[in-house]
């Protein structure tokens, strides 16, 4: 599935993958002449001048609730892109117009949920050769501060609800001059952003507040008012300008700031294109546009025709989106697919009963027939079965894409049969705009993130201190390495990082994949998080996450070791639905809350054996069980403590910290070596 490219292994590296599809390296000519992120965009305005093009659930503000879909068609959004990119230019000529960033362009920093006032900002931008930087929400403020700081931040588009925030702390940001919100500051427009504020609390107090502070506070309407009035010429990026400043999510230490040209993500974009080749789909954006992930999906799908529909309200409340949107494309993050899986296969091929044995024998009906036919559907069981199931997530989705971290087999494979639609996984980084390597349309394997995409070579490197070589039979393992022209500039004012991230023209991942015999890659963990135990065995801790995760009784696990000690520990947090009847039978408590029970010795002891013959079903070696485990009742996300980044993938280094109390306890409890 893979092209090896012949000739090309050098000692301590492997050879060089290409797509098979374009095995000389190139994309071809095929939408060559779209060069730049805004001619992208241009090029869904001439694909379909009329559709609906972005769409926001109408909202409720008695209660808060959320209808229907409303949509800006393409040519909408154009003429208003044309009108907020004119005010912009007046914007930074009256109040900035010294604001320079990298390579003398000007900045734009973005700050808010998804919506669609976040891809018009960035379109305005682009339309007078600026360059966007996302600001991540749910994050603590002080990377709020350190962004607009790093990335030299002079005006800040924001939805109301972060004004005031911004505005606190305007004495640690004093690049900051200009403050536009999304929302009218006279409140006639209400949103879910706007449900605490009134005409005299931000038309009035707010503005007030910035004028003392020295800050220049306007809302969208009046630049786009300002545009109008007095419309300005385009001035059209260029291929090797700055397209964005994109921070990593934090998973291995400080924040750093990925500058993306145009080319690199134009060529990032086409590559995906070229992999799925989708038409007309309906997109739904939930995963923070701020990063790379959800913006390399929406302008992926503009080279086909696209609507993108943006979460009404919260993440919690993803399901009823997705009926009101119906969406056929799902770009998803592994605990998106993992909370599907966990529903639905409870529902289904985990019941009891008769709709429990039909619910198996239909699921293991459907894997036979895909395995032979190859596809995806059924006459009988989806009628029977499963057709509710997709109903559930609007009913049309044809597509899920999983990124960000590792989809274990399991929930891939059910996912896949239960909904009728293809599954596929893909690997990426912040530093490739989120492109790499993808199954292709038709592949309906598990277990690995698919071949290089167009136009992207790849190729491992050995990390023999980590026990990975190039030489590993029968795969090859080792750190995966990228070379394409979606590859980075540069790290944002920090040269000796991109200097270290690169290994000649070649970006280096800190991934360890192995190269399968079919010609995919398999992730195997990062090289940073991977730890040697006692026997000088190298522990996947990712991995065991992933398997002891997908336990009836388990929502999240942390897991933990040292060379120093004899076992594993983890941080398990309960799926409590099913841990809760479980332990009060176990602990004879009929009426004992969660956390009692959590802390109950008999069932913790009880719980480990459980998650003991769990590792045995998985094939788990000794060396990968658990010691000790302490039952943690509040999930991750819900600590407040920066536990995740936003890309929803563990900080290691603060859960250490955070737990350090119980993991030393048990730490102690299973014994030095």
């Amino acid at each position: 599935m893979s092209f090896k490219v012949p000739g090309s292994e050098i000692p301590g590296y492997s050879a060089i993958y290409r797509n098979s599809q374009f095995e000389d390296g190139t994309q071809g000519t095929e939408f060559a002449h779209i060069t730049t992120a805004y001619e992208l965009f241009q090029h869904q305005l001439a694909l379909a001048p009329k559709s609906e093009f972005l769409g926001t659930r109408q909202f409720n503000p008695a209660d808060g609730s959320h209808g229907a879909y409303e949509w800006m068609t393409t040519t909408d959004a154009a003429n208003y892109v044309k009108d907020f990119g004119s005010g912009l230019d007046h914007v930074f000529a009256k109040h900035a117009p010294d604001s320079r960033g990298a390579a003398g362009q000007q900045p734009v920093g973005i700050y808010s949920v998804n919506r669609a006032e976040w891809l018009l900002t960035e379109f305005s931008a682009l339309r007078s050769r600026r360059y966007t930087v996302g600001i991540c929400i749910n994050v603590n403020l002080n990377f709020i501060d350190y962004v607009i700081n790093h990335a030299d931040l002079s005006v800040v588009v924001c939805s109301l609800d972060m004004i005031s925030s911004m505005l606190d702390r305007t004495i640690l940001t004093p690049c900051l001059r200009v403050i536009i919100s999304m929302d009218r500051l006279d409140c006639s427009r209400p949103n879910s952003a706007t449900r605490a504020y009134c005409a005299e609390t931000a038309d009035i107090a707010l503005r007030k507040r910035a004028e003392e502070l020295g800050i220049t506070l306007l809302d969208m309407d009046e630049v786009v008012e300002m545009g109008r009035t007095a419309p300005t010429d385009a001035q059209l990026p260029k291929p090797e300008d700055i397209y964005t400043i994109c921070y990593t999510s934090g998973t291995t230490g400080a924040q750093k700031g990925v500058i993306t040209s145009h080319t690199g993500f134009v060529h990032a974009t086409r590559g995906l294109y070229f992999t799925v080749r989708l038409s007309d789909s309906t997109h739904l954006s939930y995963a923070s546009l701020a990063h790379s992930m959800d913006r390399y999906a929406s302008y992926t799908l503009m080279f086909g025709g696209v609507r993108i529909g943006f979460l009404g309200g919260d993440f919690t409340r993803i399901v009823d989106d997705m009926q009101a949107l119906r969406p056929t494309i799902i770009f998803g993050f592994p605990m998106l697919l993992n909370v599907i899986y966990d529903k639905m296969a409870k529902a289904t091929i985990g019941a009891s009963g008769i709709k429990g044995l039909m619910s198996r024998f239909a699921y293991r009906s459907k894997q036979k027939h895909l395995a032979s036919t190859g596809k995806l559907d059924h006459w009988l069981w989806d009628r029977l079965v499963f057709s509710k199931l997709a109903a559930v997530l609007g009913g049309r989705i044809k597509t899920i894409a999983s990124g960000s971290s590792s989809l274990n087999a399991e929930v891939m494979d059910f996912v896949r049969i239960a909904l009728s639609c293809r599954v596929g996984q893909g690997y990426g980084l912040t530093e490739t705009m989120a492109s790499g390597t993808g199954q292709p349309m038709g592949d309906h394997t598990s277990g690995n993130i698919g071949v290089p995409n167009p136009g992207t070579d790849i190729r491992l490197r050995s990390r023999p201190e980590l026990g990975y070589l190039v030489t590993d039979s029968p795969c090859p393992r080792g750190e995966l390495m990228i070379r394409s022209k979606s590859v980075l500039v540069e790290y944002h004012k920090q040269p000796e990082k991109t200097l270290e991230a690169m290994d000649g023209e070649w970006l280096v991942s800190g991934d360890i994949v192995q190269i399968n015999p079919t010609g995919t890659f398999s992730f195997i963990s990062r090289a940073g998080n991977l730890f040697k135990n006692h026997l000088s065995y190298w522990i996947s801790p990712e991995r065991l996450e992933d398997i002891y995760s997908q336990h009836q009784l388990v929502k999240a696990t942390f897991v933990h070791g040292s060379g120093s000690y004899y076992k594993l520990v983890a941080v398990v947090v309960p799926d409590a639905a099913e841990f809760l009847p479980w332990a009060r039978t176990l602990a004879k408590l009929p009426e004992a809350s969660l956390e009692e029970l959590c802390a109950n010795a008999a069932v913790v002891q009880a719980f480990l054996q459980t998650l003991d013959a769990h590792a045995d079903l998985n094939s788990l070696f000794p060396v990968e069980k658990l010691g000790a485990i302490f039952i943690e009742p509040t999930p991750f996300r819900e600590k407040n403590c920066d536990l995740y980044t936003s890309m929803l993938k563990l900080r290691r280094k603060e859960v250490v910290k955070h737990y350090d109390e119980q993991l030393q306890r048990m730490f102690t409890e299973v014994g030095k070596v």
